[in-house]
């Protein structure tokens, strides 16, 4: 979910007036909440990684997996419509309109669900975010994508998975639903789909690096990345 700017400053490094980040989680005891947001109020917040996607070091793996990701999305997707077609013994799509007719309403069509599932990947983001108790901005990072963000707020690090994988799950599981119902008309959104868990990358990444950390690790989310904190002891 590359997404805001920092939300606190190590210890100390915050001016006494700066405003403190808020934090956001629902399925804390409260003793917990008061003990993570007393070590915020005190300003006692240890950083201990940040993480940007789109360091330029980083760039050329990131579009390699985001390709191989579309490819294996793209395949899946397309598989999984031709066995339910296969199974249900669908006939051709667009019944007996001409082939030309029927490739280039496919390419419309799919392109069309590609451009629109960027923002319902985003408004996922932000559905997911609002769920938690957050308060979620969107914003355009050209030339690259939109984001999702949460300015000012600090994420459980099972909190900030749950936010960074909500698209990729969601959307995957209606595409699948939605292709054993209607195959013909999932046809004409499957590079949608694929396009999902191509632009789910920059989750998934992150997922893979929060998962090393502790469960009492807070996230604060940047536009291209975040930072990780542990509450000094």
């Amino acid at each position: 979910m590359p997404t805001p700017t920092t939300p606190s400053l190590p210890a100390g490094a915050a001016p006494a007036d700066a405003p403190r980040p808020r934090l956001v989680a629902r399925m804390l005891s409260r003793t917990r909440r008061r003990q993570l947001e007393d070590a915020i109020a005190a300003d006692r917040l240890r950083e201990v990684e940040r993480f940007d996607l789109l360091a330029v070091e980083g760039l050329r793996a990131l579009a390699r997996k985001s390709l191989w990701l579309l490819v294996a999305g793209g395949v899946a997707f397309a598989g999984l419509n031709l066995a339910v077609r296969a199974v249900r013994q669908s006939g051709p799509l667009l019944g007996e309109s001409s082939p030309a007719t029927r490739v280039l309403v496919l390419v419309l069509a799919n392109a069309a669900a590609y451009i629109v599932m960027v923002p319902v990947h985003e408004a996922l983001h932000a559905a997911t975010i609002v769920a938690l108790g957050g308060r979620p901005r969107f914003g355009l990072k050209l030339p690259f994508a939109a984001y999702c963000t949460a300015p000012g707020q600090l994420f459980t690090r099972d909190g900030y998975t749950a936010v960074a994988l909500a698209p990729l799950v969601i959307i995957s599981a209606a595409g699948a639903g939605f292709t054993w119902l209607s195959p013909d008309a999932a046809a004409y959104v499957l590079f949608g789909l694929a396009g999902n868990v191509s632009g789910a990358v920059g989750d998934l990444d992150t997922v893979a690096r929060l998962r090393r950390r502790p469960r009492t690790t807070l996230v604060a989310d940047t536009e291209t990345g975040y930072i990780a904190y542990e509450p000094a002891q």
